[in-house]
């Protein structure tokens, strides 16, 4: 590709950036990021990126958003948050999007507790922790459902239980 057709395909990016920008609003919204499509599974294989829709705009839930009972369709705190984590983690998970990998986190979250899933509380912030032993997830969450982080730690279980006794930041 010549340096006259990376510049065309360059510039033609930066107007789809800023059309997408102008269409979905600022990622520093303070309402809290909502998925666009259910969770099919907890398994990344299951999860196809490439029918995964973008997420809704957050100030507007969308018509089918994944619920669950008790947090509704919740994600993290904003559009940017969510971004950062996907290009941090999301790899870890082998999803493609950052609305697969929304998914996964909601579907830990929501998920029961029980003998692949363990959960505790930390009472000085009221952080809810989790650990998917079937995939070595974590996930942390506030109490009303809002992802602070989704991703596999290299040490595992050990690091779910060291989170019992970290102090809050």
């Amino acid at each position: 590709m010549s340096p006259k057709q990376l510049r065309l395909v360059l510039v033609i990016f930066g107007c789809l950036a800023a059309f997408l920008w102008s269409q979905f609003g600022s990622p520093d919204t303070a309402a809290p990021v909502e998925a666009s499509s259910p969770p099919s599974a907890v398994s990344p294989s299951e999860v196809s990126p490439s029918v995964a829709p973008p997420a809704a705009p957050a100030a507007t839930p969308s018509v089918g958003a994944p619920t669950s009972e008790r947090f509704g369709s919740r994600g993290f705190r904003n559009r940017e948050r969510l971004q950062e984590h996907f290009d941090k983690h999301g790899h870890e998970f082998g999803v493609q999007s950052a609305a697969a990998y929304l998914a996964l986190a909601q579907a830990v979250r929501d998920g029961p507790v029980g003998e692949d899933i363990l959960e505790a509380t930390r009472s000085a912030d009221g952080v809810v922790s989790r650990y998917q032993r079937s995939s070595g997830a974590f996930l942390a969450f506030d109490a009303d459902g809002t992802i602070r982080t989704f991703f596999k730690p290299n040490d595992g279980e050990r690091y779910f239980r060291r989170q019992l006794t970290r102090r809050p930041q």
